[in-house]
Order: structure tokens, then sequence, then C-alpha cells
């Protein structure tokens, strides 16, 4: 799979078909680089149940607080040169000096969430462990905006199955966190590409790029919906989103600040995703985890293909602002890549792990480290080395400009 997306992009970049070796990488399949670097599990706090989550950042903590996982603590400084205002629930009392919640890393969407002043530290409950790449993101003034949850049915896919699954409690529990974390971030993406088709409006974009993003929009509320579907599952109880907040989302775009957020969001975070879904679908077993996967993976490779045309794009039509804001952005979220490596979890039986689509810490950022540097650096490179192109979008993009 790596080695096919970045032929794809190659060919959007405008540097023609890539038709190098490629090595293997831990992303393509559970025999590569991943499994053998995944090393032993352990040294992380217990898991909770998958309980309603916090509030979305910015609002601090409305809504319970559902299964925690380890809790990390960190300078206060460190906590403020990095996370956003975040909000005063949930903190008891001490989110005037550590923020509700804390984002160090843009790139991974682990968020940090029930800050509390502990001994001079920033304590935090790691909710969302396992959540490597999620996606497109979507982002309010830097930090992630999710979605609470909430006890309902009507997102729960009609042909889920309901038949008994042989796990032990804790293992059980762990993914259904996982997962229903991962419908958190699929939902959101819902909004992030509403929020990217207003952008492309604005700036005049062609329209094989907003059709490609209103169809986008549906897998995204179909990933989420196949998640909430697997959480639900292996949480025993229907789960569904609350609301989510809009407050501050829609400032009006430049193409700068465009073309520098889909490289983040989309050339970096979907490709991660897609080549992430592809190593998890690759070590699964679960029948109906599989079906979601298959369909998260090519969706998601689809959805990075778009957000390179789009760069791609910008850069031609912007000219010099434009290429000097995407390499900024490249290079940051690059950094945020090699950067990200959160704990692994404890307790947990790692065969069933793998079976039901997870990856332990070490082979999801194994992944990722490969994922860079074998398929995002090389493509960002030629993007940003290709002649100038005419300011118009490819009238064929594979996998984009299909009928809907």
């Amino acid at each position: 799979m790596n080695r096919e997306l970045r032929a794809r992009i190659m060919h959007i970049v405008g540097a023609g078909v890539f038709t190098g070796l490629s090595l293997a990488l831990g992303c393509q399949d559970g025999s590569g680089g991943a499994g053998t670097a995944a090393g032993g599990t352990g040294g992380a706090g217990g898991t909770g149940g998958a309980g309603e989550q916090g509030g979305a950042a910015g609002q601090g903590g409305s809504g319970g607080q559902g299964g925690v996982g380890e809790t990390r603590c960190f300078p206060p400084e460190e906590v403020r040169a990095n996370a956003g205002a975040g909000g005063a629930g949930g903190a008891g009392g001490s989110a005037a000096t550590c923020p509700s919640q804390y984002h160090p890393n843009p790139v991974s969407c682990v968020v940090y969430e029930n800050g509390r002043l502990e001994d001079g530290q920033c304590c935090y409950d790691t909710n969302n462990l396992g959540v490597g790449a999620c996606g497109r993101p979507f982002f309010v003034g830097g930090e992630p905006r999710l979605a609470g949850v909430e006890a309902r049915a009507d997102w729960v896919l009609a042909d889920a199955t309901d038949e008994p699954l042989a796990l032990d409690p804790t293992t059980r529990a762990a993914l259904a966190e996982a997962w229903l974390a991962d419908a958190r971030l699929e939902h959101a993406s819902v909004a992030s590409f509403a929020r990217f088709t207003l952008d492309l409006l604005a700036l005049g974009a062609p329209p094989a790029l907003l059709d490609a993003a209103q169809r986008a929009l549906s897998d995204e509320l179909h990933h989420a919906r196949a998640c909430f579907t697997l959480a639900s599952r292996y949480a025993g109880r229907s789960l569904g989103p609350g609301m989510l907040a809009l407050d501050g989302a829609l400032d009006a775009p430049t193409l700068a600040g465009a073309a520098a957020s889909a490289v983040r969001e989309g050339c970096v975070g979907e490709t991660l995703a897609a080549l992430q879904a592809g190593a998890q679908r690759s070590r699964a077993r679960d029948p109906e985890v599989r079906r979601a996967l298959d369909r998260i993976a090519a969706d998601e490779a689809a959805h990075a293909e778009l957000a390179w045309a789009f760069v791609r794009w910008a850069v031609a039509r912007g000219g010099e602002p434009v290429r000097a804001a995407v390499a900024r952005a490249f290079d940051e979220a690059l950094a945020g890549v090699r950067a990200a490596r959160g704990p692994e979890r404890a307790g947990i039986d790692a065969a069933a792990w793998h079976d039901h689509g997870r990856l332990t810490e070490a082979e999801r950022a194994r992944c990722h480290l490969d994922a860079a540097r074998e398929v995002i650096a090389p493509c960002a490179e030629a993007l940003l080395s290709a002649p100038p192109a005419p300011p118009a979008a490819p009238t064929a993009i594979a996998g984009l400009d299909a009928p809907a």
C-alpha cells in the first residue's frame, strides 16, 4: 500500500509516476518492521472503561469522564507553551494554572485531559492511548475540537453484529476506549471537511476539488458510524456523539493558511491515517473490524490525494509565499511525527489487540516514522521542487473523480 500510495501522490504533485524500489515499510503488513520493532508491552497504567468522554477544548470538561488510562505529568511551563486555553471544568479548580486539556503534538491526536496541579506538575489523564493518526482533525485555534459522547443508538450501523466476544474485561474495555476515541476523531473529520469545502469556495478552487471534498465528508460520516458501532460492541451499550462546538471555527481563509492546514491535516495526517489503517487491517482477524478498516484505509488514501492535489494547486496559484508556508508546515509536521511516541497499554491480550484491529504504540510509531521517511518526505520534496504549473487542479485524480 505504501508503494502504491506514494506513486499516486507523486503523479499528483507533478513528478510523474514513481517507479523506484520502495523499502519494506512497517506500515505494510504484520510481518514487516513494525511487528519486529514492537518489543514488549507494559509500563502504562491500567485501562478504564468506555465511559463518556470530557468536553471539547475551549469548552471545559462538560460530560462524564470515561475510561482513563495512565496519568502523565509535565512541567507547567511546557504545558503553557504548547497547550491552548482549554476549559475550566474537570480540573478541580486548578485550570487557571494547568489547562484542562493539553495537546502537545498537532500531528498525533492524543489529547491529555482532566488537567490538575499535583506537586508542582500539570498532570493529565491519557484517555486516547492507542490513537496515532486520526485522519483529518478539526482544529480550532490550534487545538483539536471533539464532541462529547452520549448513550444513543442512531449512530450504530444497522448491520452491526451483537455476537458474544470472548475477551477478558481489561482488553475489551481497552478496545472500547480505543475505538471510541477513533469514532470521536472521525466525527470531527466531518466538520473539518465541511469547513474545507467552504474554504475551497472562498478561494475559488476548481470544481474537481470541491466535488472530492463533498464526497470525503460523506466518507468520514461512514467512518464515524463504523467506529461508533465497534466502540458500542465492545462497550456493551450504544454510543454516539454529543454536540460539537463550532464557535471560532470559521475564520476567513487565506491561500497560504489553507495550504499549510492541508499539509498538516491532509498531506501528513491523512497519509499516515491511510497507511496506519492498512497496517491495522493486515493484523486484524475479526470480520467486522476488517470490513471497517478496508473502507477506512481506501477512503483515507483518497482523502490524502485530495489534500496533495489542493496543495499543488495552491502553490501554483499563490507562488512563493504559499510555497514557503507549505515548506514550513511540512517541516513542522514531520518533526512532530518523529517526536510522537506514547506509552504502551498494560494488562491487555496482545493477540486479541491485533485481532480486533489495533496496533501497539511501538508499531504505530514505527509505521509513522517509515511512512514519513519513505512516502511523505519524498513527495513533499517533489511538490516543492516541481516547476511552476498553471493554477488548475488536474481533471482526473485517482479515486477522487469517480461519480458519487
